[in-house]
């Protein structure tokens, strides 16, 4: 991260002296050397708590912690969350008895594995079908249907000598007449994943974003644990769910926790670069899938792994943004004299104080108690840019689980193939980096989910042909490349968009959409059996929608955080398409207060 920051670091600079009606702005690398730091760390009056926050740096040391740590925690939501490619997987399997131990046959039936051309090696197991007709006659006729008797299998044999030792599908029998079953524990757990962003995230808005990351951490360790040891098939279910509830709220309430700690010219840094645990994250799962073979001990070793999360939680320290928004302006001046230390940077003598910094400016001051998704579309532009947002979560996230969902129909190891599509993300994220550093987040929006969409509707007309599996492959790739990109930055624009007494709030509802678009990618594959192109021309469909979409959202690229409700109002308007959005954008930072371009 210290490279990251280093390569941009003479831009922001730039970017910050750039704007001359606010002389506190000051994204200055702290890590320099002391004496230098002595000349230009005089402290002022403040005129907000923005203003604060932009004197601390935020690239100092205490802001890169609070990164890492967000990144070490996105390790642990990308392994549990892609489980499901080795806890689910199916295993070859034998009938073991077809239950005719007490049924007595004529001595002239035939077993037939199969009754019709349609019928898989697979069906030959799951059931055994007696042809008790005269050898005489070669061929049924209507009456002698009658004599056919079909005996479903009562008991399976799962090998253990294949690719998995053991996995839920063999440990439940989840195979014949219960295969519709074999993948409910991954709807289940984004069941979970959709009320723990929305619950989770609520939460952490009224009770601050450190306490409900840990609550939801331990959420997660204890669940998947115990769902590793569940005996029953519902049990096992239901702790999917839980794990997923706490994973919802782990991701929202870090993620909100680690853009409030820094200021614009490093946000889009920030969002995308704490990703990479995610992807991280996938490899590791990966490797210890690889060496551990049968599901539980796997779930076991994953929820044994996440412990080690629970310290950074505990070092960090609550938002201090979070703090003067709901009014806690003693704690808020501790973190931010601990911020202070860390960075080596002053806030003046022990008389400082958030409360009267507030107290100046307006936009500090919460008039917002009482908060919910109806306060969100209330007024008429933030609901446009909710629902908008909203739209852009619930299809990007269809199209990248739709995506990694179908690993398994490559073909060759699962464990390849999901090393492959993770060593895709890394390339991906950082050019996702590098173009919302140097372009607007409405011109990103739109090139990243166009390509994603066209790459998607290609990969779909390239189906039926097996010569052209190559090129069909290579397209599914190349749209998830651009999918992840999207996929990235739209966390990092709905952190931007929404004020600060509903961030985690905004974060946790679009990330609801997520889980169900999510949810909804695990049915599409099978609208294939209609027609093979349909699930991805689905797929596609979403992506270009956001195209159109994304014309009437506001930029928010190198502003400040809105704080209040009518901070967020005020920064919607800007996101009417006509002729005088630039001259609405220029009125607002004219005007102060706390959005600024």
């Amino acid at each position: 991260q210290h490279r990251v920051i280093s390569i941009f670091h003479s831009d922001a600079k730039m970017q910050d002296n750039s704007n001359e009606k606010d002389p506190s702005r000051d994204v200055s690398d702290p890590l320099v050397d002391e004496n230098e730091q002595k000349r230009d760390d005089k402290p002022s009056n403040f005129k907000d708590i923005e203003a604060v926050l932009d004197h601390l740096g935020g690239a100092g040391r205490y802001n890169l912690l609070v990164l890492a740590a967000a990144a070490f925690f996105n390790v642990f939501t990308g392994m549990i969350t892609l489980s499901a490619n080795f806890t689910s997987a199916g295993v070859p399997f034998n009938c073991s008895d077809f239950g005719l131990d007490n049924v007595t046959l004529p001595a002239d039936c035939q077993t037939s594995a199969a009754t019709n051309a349609s019928s898989t090696a697979i069906d030959s197991q799951c059931s055994v079908t007696f042809n008790c007709y005269s050898a005489r006659t070669e061929k049924l006729d209507k009456s002698d249907s009658l004599k056919l008797r079909t005996f479903d299998c009562q008991a399976f044999e799962f090998s253990e000598t294949g690719m998995f030792q053991e996995t839920a599908v063999s440990r439940f029998g989840l195979v014949c007449q219960r295969a519709w079953m074999s993948n409910l524990a991954t709807t289940f757990y984004f069941v979970g994943f959709l009320f723990g962003c929305s619950v989770y995230g609520a939460l952490a808005d009224r009770f601050g974003r450190q306490k409900m990351a840990l609550v939801s951490l331990i959420n997660i360790i204890v669940c998947t644990i115990a769902a590793s040891q569940a005996p029953l098939l519902w049990l096992y279910w239901s702790l999917q769910l839980l794990t997923g509830l706490g994973i919802g709220g782990f991701m929202s309430s870090t993620f909100s926790l680690a853009l409030e700690s820094t200021t614009p010219a490093y946000r889009n840094i920030w969002g995308m670069g704490l990703h990479n645990g995610w992807t991280i994250g996938i490899y590791l799962g990966t490797l210890i899938a690889y060496f551990e073979r049968r599901y539980n001990f796997l779930l076991l070793y994953y929820g044994l792994t996440v412990l080690a999360a629970i310290p950074p939680v505990l070092l960090l320290s609550e938002s201090p943004r979070w703090l003067v928004s709901t009014r806690r302006y003693k704690q808020a001046d501790s973190v931010l004299q601990r911020i202070a230390r860390i960075n080596r940077r002053s806030l003046g003598d022990d008389n400082f104080s958030s409360e009267i910094i507030a107290l100046r400016d307006k936009s500090a001051s919460t008039g917002d108690e009482g908060i919910s998704v109806l306060q969100l579309l209330k007024q008429p532009n933030m609901r446009l840019v909710t629902c908008i947002v909203w739209v852009m979560f619930f299809n990007v996230s269809m199209a990248y689980y739709g995506i990694w969902l179908a690993m398994g129909n490559l073909g060759g190891s699962i464990y390849r193939n999901q090393l492959i599509a993770a060593t895709i993300e890394i390339p991906s994220r950082l050019l996702g980096m590098l173009a919302s550093y140097r372009i607007n987040r409405r011109v990103t929006i739109i090139v990243t989910y166009g390509c994603a969409g066209v790459c998607l509707a290609a990969t779909a007309f390239l189906f039926g042909e097996s010569h052209l599996s190559v090129a069909r492959i290579s397209t599914a790739m190349t749209g998830k490349f651009w999918v992840l990109i999207a996929f990235d930055l739209t966390w990092l624009y709905s952190a931007e968009v929404f004020p600060t007494v509903v961030r985690s709030l905004g974060v946790g509802t679009g990330s609801t959409f997520a889980r169900a678009g999510a949810m909804i990618s695990t049915l599409v594959p099978g609208l294939g059996v209609f027609w093979r192109p349909l699930p991805f021309l689905i797929f596609s469909i979403g992506p270009l929608l956001v195209v159109l979409l994304a014309l009437a959202v506001p930029e928010t690229r190198g502003r400040r955080l809105p704080n209040s409700m009518e901070d967020g109002e005020r920064l919607a308007k800007t996101s009417r398409c006509c002729r005088r959005r630039r001259q609405q954008a220029q009125d607002i930072s004219d005007g102060g207060g706390d959005i600024e371009l």
